[in-house]
């Protein structure tokens, strides 16, 4: 391996990836090449002799780090099986994996995703008998998730809530199950009480890198603390801090210059990505935040570029109509690519009536953050054989496929064997053992021993498909497939879609792209740990589907969904007081307005060759237009960089686009 680092660099990021030992802040500005110094810096690590085991790169989703590993191996050429590059999320699933038993878990416990978590709720609230209509399990998931992440409010529960919380914690532990945020919280309490845990993570990692510091938690930050053990690197930009609403807090950034005085401070101010114009409105808008590092983007290139367009519509649909009227006109005039354009909006509402417009027009797209693939119902599916065959205790995943397909397990089955469950405080699992005992159902019911006869089955099934799983006699790819076999789960597709065979076929072909996309997993050389709780961790964990990433659609998006991400053509609608900055924000006074701020600041940052700014003169709520006001943040902008937009009423066509391309060039010679 051979790096000439000094000439692959710049002299800022030479800096900041040859720093390695001592505490190191990065202030790294939008499209300073953040990515591009934390894999250089692991590869520098590596050339210094650094062991793989001995450095630990910690970031916030799983795209980041699968994109730093095969960039750090690409520089190295190496295979970095040892080397520990995971989201936080991650990292915890498996500390707790190792040190489980610590906490009173056993080491195959189930990681619950939104959708799990919300049963859950709504199971210990049938338990305390409340009723549907005292119960808001959406709201509940968000506030039970603040209180358990450390950044929940005082009173915003009430008693009977704060029952349920204690109640679902319980049921969760009955369950051998953790949530999302037991991923943090629990490796903080294991670290916290234990000291020797403490020390052998100490002693192991003695290089550390944190992604995106400015969006950790109070939790995260501590995790941190009690793992590092000197060296340790940490890049932020307090100015894209916008995520305080799941805990993120860009004072953590204060925090780690009190706690490592003399720490080296290295500023990225280089941007690689936007026009000076762009730039220049971005540093003019951010410089109107009080609490904040000062630094100033420039452009290596010093191209100026075109001025920020600002157009003023008559109301939404209009502004729609014209925001893809300008995209049809750049992809014809610049060959553009629809995967060029970004559409950034501050809420989903704004998304839905620009989608609308995107359809009647037949604008291929995507919507970021819509469904995941591992969200739909036959992969949930799956996953859940998988879950309750290595956790048989695991009732969420249980229940989600007891009776699919169709075993003639009903509603009085599974009732019979909750109160068993409850009497005890035990899983369906145990309660079904218990029920096998001889004697112990005392019933001429012979529907209801029928298909308790079909329980046991199911568990005995399971426990099969667990040992041939924990004794590696089986991979993960084969496993799916074998659970589509084995309980004919394809006949059970086509007897759900009998008038819609497509629909079954569509939905098997999903589960084939699962088991394709687990055996490459599994055969890949970079897989730091595998097996089916590495495989399960990292499916819970996973926030994103990238299935048809390379299909070129204009991406529509929320401006938190786009952080990270970059477009040649940005457009950002709803430029009004009340939208952006949010309505929330102009109630909850200063620093609310400064997150609002830096996101329009992060929306600013993704633009590479143009910006296009709108708002909507009128723009209709709950059945009525409405007037609005401009946003605050468009008069901070360097007015001489702004150009108004003539009106154009209806979005042409390509092909009336290029008859009157071929118009003009006619009328020019003449012909």
């Amino acid at each position: 391996m051979h790096i000439d680092f000094q000439a692959e660099l710049d002299p800022e990021q030479y800096a900041a990836v040859t720093a390695i030992d001592g505490s190191v802040l990065i202030i790294a500005g939008a499209g300073s090449g953040k990515t591009r110094v934390i894999t250089y810096r692991i590869a520098y690590l590596l050339a210094k002799a650094v062991p793989q085991e001995a450095i630990l790169a910690l970031t916030f989703t799983n795209k980041a780090a699968k994109e730093m590993v095969e960039r750090a191996h690409g520089l190295t050429g190496l295979a970095l099986k040892n080397l520990m590059v995971s989201t936080f999320h991650s990292f915890g699933a498996w500390m707790l994996r190792k040190e489980a038993g610590v906490l009173g878990y056993r080491s195959n416990f189930s990681i619950y995703d939104e959708q799990d978590r919300i049963h859950a709720i709504r199971e210990s609230a049938r338990e305390l008998g409340m009723s549907n209509e005292q119960l808001d399990p959406a709201r509940l998931s968000q506030l039970f998730s603040a209180r358990r992440a450390g950044y929940g409010k005082q009173g915003e529960l009430s008693e009977r809530e704060l029952e349920l919380y204690d109640l679902y914690r319980k049921t969760i532990k009955v369950y051998n199950a953790l949530d999302f945020d037991d991923l943090i919280a629990l490796p903080l309490e294991l670290l916290r009480e234990h000291e020797d845990v403490r020390e052998r993570y100490r002693s192991r990692f003695h290089y550390i890198m944190i992604d995106e510091f400015q969006d950790t938690s109070l939790q995260q930050y501590e995790f941190i603390r009690y793992i590092e053990s000197g060296n340790i690197c940490v890049v932020g930009d307090d100015d894209q801090s916008i995520y305080s609403w799941r805990g993120a807090d860009f004072r953590n950034i204060e925090r780690f210059e009190l706690d490592h005085p003399g720490l080296a401070e290295i500023k990225l101010e280089r941007n690689y990505r936007s026009t000076g114009s762009i730039l220049t409105a971005a540093n003019t808008v951010i410089a109107h935040n009080r609490r904040r590092k000062k630094k100033q983007l420039w452009s290596p290139q010093g191209v100026r570029g075109t001025p920020i367009t600002l157009f003023e519509a008559e109301d939404d649909e209009d502004e729609a109509e014209r925001i893809i009227a300008r995209i049809r006109e750049l992809r014809f005039r610049e060959r553009a690519d629809w995967d060029d354009f970004g559409i950034l909006v501050r809420t989903n509402s704004l998304a839905e009536g620009i989608e609308d417009r995107l359809v009647e027009h037949n604008v291929p797209y995507r919507v970021a953050g819509g469904p995941s693939f591992y969200q739909r119902r036959e992969i949930k599916d799956i996953i859940a054989y998988l879950k309750a065959a290595v956790n048989p205790d695991d009732d969420v995943s249980v229940l989600r496929v007891l009776n699919v397909p169709r075993r003639g397990i009903g509603r009085a089955t599974v009732e019979f064997l909750s109160n068993i469950a409850k009497a005890h405080s035990a899983s369906l699992n145990c309660a079904a053992e218990t029920a096998r005992q001889p004697g112990f159902v005392q019933t001429k019911d012979g529907h209801l021993q029928k298909a308790l006869n079909e329980v046991f089955a199911f568990f005995d099934y399971l426990a099969q498909m667990r040992t041939a799983l924990l004794e590696q006699k089986m991979s993960v790819s084969v496993a799916i497939r074998k659970v589509v076999e084995d309980t004919g789960y394809w006949q059970y597709l086509l007897e759900e879609h009998k008038k819609n065979d497509k629909a079954a076929v569509w939905k098997y072909r999903n589960i084939e792209l699962l088991s394709a996309s687990a055996e490459r997993w599994e055969k890949d050389p970079d897989t730091f740990e595998k097996g089916i709780f590495a495989y399960l961790a990292r499916i819970s964990l996973s926030m994103r589907d990238d299935a048809n990433e390379e299909e070129k659609r204009l991406n529509l998006l929320t401006i938190h969904a786009a952080k990270g991400l970059e477009f040649d053509y940005v457009f950002i609608p709803g430029c009004e007081n009340g939208i952006l900055p949010h309505a929330r924000s102009l109630e909850d006074g200063d620093g609310d307005i400064e997150e609002e701020r830096r996101l329009f600041y992060v929306a600013v940052t993704r633009a590479k060759k143009q910006l296009f700014m709108s708002r909507a003169m009128q723009r209709k709520k709950n059945g009525s237009f409405q007037e609005t006001a401009p946003s605050p943040f468009l008069n901070e902008l360097p007015q001489n960089l702004i150009v108004m937009a003539e009106a154009q009423v209806q979005p042409q066509s390509e092909d009336d686009l290029r008859k009157e391309f071929f118009s003009r060039l006619k009328s020019r010679f003449g012909a």
